[in-house]
């Protein structure tokens, strides 16, 4: 892979950025391509604001039963006995 990238190897990158990192030259040829291309570049802010997002539903979301079906099941059990 050369150090200048189209769009679709660009996107790659931008993707594979989030999920784990990029070698030093994977980071330079991203960034050369970002600098040049607009598209690309509202394509890695996009990815950032929906990473952010679903961080946010993430954290929000507590593991367990909500009152509500704790209540649910109490009282089905509470008609069994």
């Amino acid at each position: 892979m050369g150090l200048i990238k189209n769009c679709k190897e660009t996107s790659v990158l931008v993707t594979q950025s989030l999920d784990h990192g990029l070698t030093f030259h994977e980071r330079i040829a991203m960034k050369l391509h970002l600098m040049i291309c607009r598209n690309c570049a509202r394509f890695m802010k996009q990815m950032h604001l929906l990473r952010s997002w679903l961080r946010i539903e993430n954290e929000a979301e507590q593991p367990g039963l909500t009152d509500e079906a704790r209540q649910r099941i109490a009282g089905k059990l509470r008609e069994e006995e």
